[in-house]
């Protein structure tokens, strides 16, 4: 993979299913998370909307995708995506 800001076309789309709709709303609770700035980051502590990236360390340069990886649904768009919302909202 040369290109992380494209997708192959014959990856399959992934589906909203709704298991996740309850989420909304909710208050989260306390949860410090390593910083990519160094330290921690309380998310309960966060004021206003928060946008939290959780990705496996897959597309590295150089390092191959594990098999399989394309056939999960959304799995291979999420470094094209990150880059989008990075380079249009960062």
């Amino acid at each position: 993979m040369k290109d992380y800001t494209t997708t192959p076309d014959h990856l399959p789309v992934p589906m909203d299913d709704g298991a996740a709709d309850h989420l909304l709303g909710m208050a989260l609770p306390a949860l410090a998370l390593a910083s990519t700035q160094g330290g921690s980051v309380d998310l309960s502590l966060q004021a206003g909307d928060l946008i939290v990236f959780c990705y496996p360390m897959t597309g590295q340069p150089g390092v191959p995708l594990p098999e399989g990886w394309d056939d999960i649904p959304g799995a291979r768009g999420c470094t094209p995506q990150n880059i989008c919302y990075r380079d249009h909202h960062g």
